[in-house]
């Protein structure tokens, strides 16, 4: 009698099915064409949000064009106003601006910021958001801001022109800075923007489901075709990495993955030499490196004309002396130079003999400094020399030997240039500077007052030093 067998059901076909399912999905097959849609999507997206940033932009530009002209265009009419003493006037022409079209209000202030007139279109409520939101929502002249529509006001722009006037100069003499007169602030609707930026978008939106439907089927034949003889190229790249430096790939086609297999069966063969030459170049590259960021370290800190630092190195270690000089109670003393009449003498004689005045007074100085003494051109014709452990009377004494020496070296070399030297000095435990920036100012203070006083002469910050002028 044979035994009846007993029915199991099958456990291995769901196993099996999720197991193929796996597989397929593990594939490079499948990695490489959701690449290719990822990809494409990527890249549809990225461009069809540049093309909707750029419209935006452009819209918004155009927008904010017109405001500002519009803006302008206010501004002349209120300054010529205000110009006339009539500041009755400002509230008419701010209501008929405000009516008028694109404008839907009007604020118009003095420079202080007093409010002189105000005025908005019919059927909004602007005004009342703007005073509501103060001094944040003020927006930079000339600058327009969008404020976001709310229950009361919908989007709008915003902008705030100055009002200024500028006197006619005669001559040849350079016009004078422009006198500020008030401010006119107002705005427009921003309604042409937002339909352009929605039209935009149901256009982005449309190619980026035309890219998806072609990506997906082009994708998969494209990496069909690449994938299926890259196993083999594998199998030999990966007993190489173990290393089986003999092993080379029998793969012979005439697309880029014959040339892929016939570069790695080179790279093969090369790998020791190119492994040896890599390292030479590496110490070669290096040493180059370091003399040529020596170089230009020394090159960016000098001045090209006198071969001085230039003005960063100077501040740079001159945040380092003071440090230094405040926490141990030392010396440091900063002195300030200017060229007298070097206008003058590089109008008359060209900036050729300008430059050689500049370059006579960097040698002047450079003769009369110590090794750890810093000189730099502070700007123009302007000269500053750092002197730590210097005390009040030694930066005084060197200060008048570099006027001497300059004396007598423009006497030699330019007789009627007729440039003189001032010098202003500060030192740091005799004035009340806090920080870096302080002691330069009272050297600079100390410069000026020489300049005030007659020009050719030293002064010491807070007092006329004894050095009588020249």
């Amino acid at each position: 009698m044979v035994a009846p067998s007993v029915y199991s059901p099958p456990e291995t076909a769901p196993r099996t099915l999720w197991r193929v399912t796996c597989d397929a999905v593990s594939t490079l097959q499948f990695k490489a064409t959701a690449l290719v849609v990822v990809l494409t999507l990527s890249v549809t997206a990225v461009v069809s949000g540049y093309l909707l940033r750029s419209s935006g932009e452009l819209a918004r530009n155009n927008h904010s064009e017109k405001l500002v002209h519009a803006a302008g265009l206010l501004a002349k009419g209120v300054a010529a106003t205000m110009e006339s003493g009539d500041e009755g006037a400002l509230q008419p022409l701010a209501v008929e601006s405000s009516n008028g079209s694109p404008l839907l209000y009007v604020l118009i202030s003095d420079a202080e910021g007093r409010q002189l007139a105000s005025a908005q279109h019919h059927g909004v409520d602007i005004l009342r958001k703007l005073r509501r939101d103060g001094a944040t929502s003020v927006p930079f002249p000339g600058t327009p801001v969008v404020f976001a529509d709310n229950d009361t006001t919908p989007m709008f722009l915003d902008v705030m022109y100055p009002v200024t006037r500028r006197e006619a100069v005669s001559g040849r003499s350079r016009g004078r800075p422009t006198e500020l007169l008030g401010y006119v602030r107002t705005g427009t609707i921003a309604g042409d923007w937002g339909r352009t930026m929605s039209n935009k978008l149901d256009l982005v939106v449309g190619v980026g489901m035309l890219a998806m439907f072609i990506a997906v089927p082009l994708g998969f034949m494209v990496v069909r075709r690449i994938v299926s003889p890259l196993d083999g190229l594998s199998d030999v790249i990966l007993k190489f990495s173990q290393g089986k430096l003999d092993v080379r790939s029998s793969l012979s086609r005439n697309d880029e993955i014959g040339r892929l297999a016939r570069a790695f069966n080179q790279m093969a063969d090369q790998q020791q030499q190119t492994h040896e030459r890599i390292i030479r170049l590496n110490a070669e590259l290096e040493e180059r490196v370091a003399h040529r960021t020596g170089q230009l370290r020394e090159l960016a800190s000098r001045e090209p004309l006198t071969g001085l630092y230039n003005r960063r190195y100077f501040n740079e270690t001159l945040g380092r002396r003071f440090s230094e000089a405040s926490r141990h109670n030392g010396d440091l003393s900063c002195i300030m130079i200017d060229l007298d009449e070097f206008k003058t003498a590089n109008d008359t004689f060209g900036h050729q003999v300008g430059d050689e005045l500049l370059m006579l007074t960097a040698e002047t100085l450079l003769g009369e400094l110590r090794s750890h003494d810093v000189a730099a051109r502070f700007g123009g014709d302007e000269f500053i020399i750092l002197l730590p452990q210097t005390d009040q009377e030694q930066a005084a004494s060197l200060g008048t030997r570099i006027i001497e020496r300059f004396r007598i070296s423009l006497s030699e070399r330019f007789p009627l240039a007729g440039v003189t030297m001032s010098v202003g000095i500060a030192n740091l435990p005799t004035c009340d500077a806090v920080d870096a920036d302080g002691l330069v100012r009272a050297a600079d203070q100390a410069l000026y007052e020489a300049k005030a006083g007659g020009k050719n002469q030293l002064r010491v910050a807070g007092k006329i030093s004894d050095t009588a002028s020249l």
